[in-house]
C-alpha cells in the first residue's frame, strides 16, 4: 500500500487523504481573518474603550475561542497544499472541535447581567445561577478532549487515520451532545425570560420596574445585544447538532468528508456566532445596565431618551406609593398585577 506521506495532487487521489477533500484555501482565509479581527476588536474593546468594567468574563472566552479558531484555520489552510498531512488534519480538527466552548462560557457569563436590565421576576430561576451551565460545558469539553486523544492516538504518516478513530469519534459526539444540551437549557430558560417580559411590556408598557430610572423602556442597543446572545446560542447549539451527527458516524464517515457541510455548519455558523458577540460586545452595548456611570466618558445608559427619571427620581420622595408611568391612569399595586423588580422593596408597603 503506497504511503499517504508521498502523496501529491499528481501521484494520490485526494479522497485518500484524512480530509477526503482538500481544504479551500480561500474560505480557511476568510474564516482566519473573521477570527483574528474578532480577537483584535476584543482587544480594543476591552483595553482602550472599557472603563471600569473591562467585562474580561466575557472577552477572554471568546477571545480563546477566536484564537482556537484562527489556528485551526491555519492549519487548514496549510492543509490546502497537502491534505494528506494527518497529523495538520488532527491539529485542525482538535482546535476547531473545543473552539466553540468558550463562546458557551461567555454568553453563560453575561446573561445575568441582560436579566438585570429586563427584569429578574421574569426568570424561572435566580440569575445567579446561570452561570452555572457552564459545568456542563466542562464536562462536554472533557468528553471531547478524551475523545480527540483517542481518535488521534494511533494516526500514521504512512496510513493516516488508524483504528482508535472509530472509538474516539463516538466519544467527541457525546461531548458536544453534552453542550448542545445545556444550549437548549439556557434557550428554553431565557426564552422565558422575554416571553414574560414581552407579555408584560405589552400589558404595562414596560418589563421591569427599577428603582434608579423607574419604568424604563428597552434602547434599542440594548434589544441589540439580547437579539446577538439569542443568535449566536442558537447557531452554536446548530453547530453542535452537526457535530453530534457527522463524529457518530465516524471521522471517515461521508458526511464528515463533505466540505460544503463543514463550511456551512461548523465554520459559519461559529464565525457567526464569534464575530455577532463581538460586534455586540457588552462594554459598549451593556455597559453598566441600566446605573448612569459616574465619571464615565460619555455618561451613555441603556436607556432611551427621554429619561424616565425626570418623572420620578429616587430620594426625591419618600412616599411608599408606587409611581405612575406618564400616559397611564394610576391603580394602586396589587401583588401579580404588574412586573415588580426584585430591587423594588424601597416602594414596597
Amino acid at each position: 500500500m503506497r504511503s499517504i506521506a508521498s502523496c501529491n495532487f499528481d501521484t494520490c487521489p485526494v479522497a485518500a487523504s484524512p480530509y477526503g477533500y482538500p481544504p479551500s484555501a480561500a474560505a480557511e482565509v476568510i474564516f482566519l481573518l473573521i477570527h483574528i479581527g474578532s480577537i483584535l476588536a476584543c482587544m480594543l474593546y476591552t483595553v482602550y474603550v472599557a472603563e471600569r468594567n473591562k467585562w474580561l468574563e466575557f472577552s477572554i472566552p471568546v477571545s480563546i475561542a477566536a484564537l482556537f479558531e484562527a489556528i485551526g484555520y491555519a492549519v487548514r489552510l496549510g492543509s490546502s497544499v497537502n491534505p494528506w498531512n494527518v497529523g495538520l488534519y488532527a491539529g485542525s480538527t482538535a482546535f476547531l472541535t473545543v473552539a466553540p466552548a468558550f463562546v458557551s462560557a461567555a454568553i453563560y457569563f453575561t446573561i445575568p447581567e441582560a436579566i438585570k436590565i429586563i427584569g429578574v421576576e421574569h426568570s424561572l430561576i435566580n440569575v445567579a445561577h446561570y452561570p452555572r451551565l457552564i459545568w456542563i460545558d466542562v464536562f462536554g469539553f472533557v468528553l471531547q478532549l478524551i475523545g480527540i486523544i483517542v481518535a488521534f492516538s494511533d494516526i500514521s504518516v504512512n496510513t493516516g487515520l488508524g483504528h482508535n478513530s472509530k472509538i474516539g469519534s463516538p466519544i467527541i459526539a457525546a461531548g458536544a451532545a453534552v453542550q448542545a444540551l445545556s444550549l437548549i437549557i439556557f434557550l428554553v430558560l431565557f426564552g422565558i425570560v422575554l416571553l414574560r417580559a414581552a407579555m408584560a411590556n405589552s400589558r404595562f408598557g414596560y418589563t421591569t420596574f427599577h428603582p434608579i430610572h423607574g419604568f424604563v423602556p428597552m434602547a434599542y442597543r440594548f434589544k441589540f445585544f439580547v437579539a446577538m446572545l439569542l443568535v449566536s446560542a442558537i447557531c452554536l447549539f446548530g453547530r453542535n447538532l452537526y457535530q453530534t451527527i457527522v463524529l457518530g458516524g465516524g471521522l471517515d464517515s461521508w458526511n464528515a468528508k463533505n466540505q460544503a457541510l463543514f463550511a456551512g455548519l461548523d465554520s459559519l455558523l461559529v464565525a457567526e456566532a464569534v464575530a455577532g458577540l463581538v460586534v455586540a460586545h457588552p462594554v459598549r452595548f451593556l455597559q453598566d445596565g441600566l446605573e448612569k456611570r459616574v465619571g464615565s466618558r460619555d455618561g451613555t445608559s441603556m436607556v432611551e431618551d427621554p429619561r424616565v427619571s425626570q418623572y420620578y427620581i429616587l430620594g426625591e420622595s419618600h412616599s411608599q406609593t408606587r409611581p405612575t408611568r406618564p400616559g397611564r391612569s394610576y391603580q394602586p399595586y396589587q401583588r401579580g398585577s404588574t412586573p415588580w423588580s426584585s430591587t423594588s422593596r424601597f416602594f414596597e408597603a
